[in-house]
């Protein structure tokens, strides 16, 4: 096992820098394409590398998204030869498909060889049949609903199999994969990107309380409160507290879309 002081030292610029270029591109329908693409150049793959999203209870792919080489895109949109009857349903409670969803386990990052050890242990299995183009394969899961799977799947057809030092890549990638999908949501919503505190701020300001009682509340100054609501409004592109709310106080975190009283000025 490849140590994460080792993974570091040699791995950590170029997971960052494919963070950060995600989180850079447009949101798209799914995953940004430059995680995918950025994915590939960090464990590459012959075949390619995809997100994926299943009803494994209907037996539908909901949405595959797939980045190969030389830039091929494909996707994101359902698989529409896919269907109850596919083979690959036919054998999704059995071997590496499904193992998440029969384990509760979607923190680990599992390769083929921990289910066939050799060649030959994947080629008696019928799941071999199904999906021939593939030889190699490291899933990594995301959360996802009940009856539900998501996950990003790095695909080989041919050549060496997934090194552990590219699963420790993988596993340290998987907290980050789920937070730039969720970014990505909240971009397609069009929910506004406020830190915490600017959240907090809004909200206290959207009630109604002047700024010397919202710093005396969060322990801030009134030069800080002005700032922040300074800041909220150029990412809002709205000139006044009320239409700051009328845009944001929808998206804001739950605890903070509590009706508030007002306090008169």
């Amino acid at each position: 096992m490849v140590s994460t002081s080792e993974l570091y030292a040699a791995d950590v610029e170029a997971l960052v820098r494919v963070l950060d270029e995600a989180r850079e591109d447009a949101a798209g329908e799914a995953m940004p394409w430059a995680l995918l693409d950025g994915l590939l150049r960090v464990v590459p793959c012959d075949s390619d590398v995809t997100y994926q999203h299943h009803d494994h209870q209907a037996r539908r792919t909901l949405c595959i998204q797939t980045a190969g080489l030389d830039g091929v895109h494909a996707g994101p949109a359902p698989d529409e030869g896919d269907g109850p009857d596919d083979p690959f349903w036919q054998y999704w409670w059995q071997g590496p498909t499904s193992w998440p969803q029969r384990t509760g386990d979607l923190r680990s990052v599992i390769c083929t060889r921990d289910f066939y050890p050799t060649e030959q242990d994947w080629l008696a299995d019928p799941i071999s049949e199904t999906l021939p183009q593939i030889r190699r394969a490291m899933l990594v899961s995301l959360p996802a609903a009940p009856g539900e799977a998501r996950r990003v799947a790095f695909l080989r057809g041919s050549g060496p199999d997934f090194t552990e030092r590219e699963r420790q890549i993988a596993m340290l990638l998987r907290p980050h994969l789920q937070e730039i999908w969720l970014d990505a949501e909240r971009r397609r919503a069009g929910v506004p990107q406020l830190t915490a505190r600017e959240w907090e701020v809004l909200a206290l300001a959207a009630a109604g309380m002047p700024y010397a009682r919202v710093a005396e509340r969060l322990f801030i100054s009134v030069g800080t409160v002005r700032k922040h609501m300074e800041h909220v409004r150029e990412r809002l592109g709205v000139h006044s507290i009320p239409a700051a709310a009328a845009r944001a106080m929808p998206h804001a975190p739950a605890h903070l879309r509590v009706p508030r009283p007002r306090v008169p000025g």
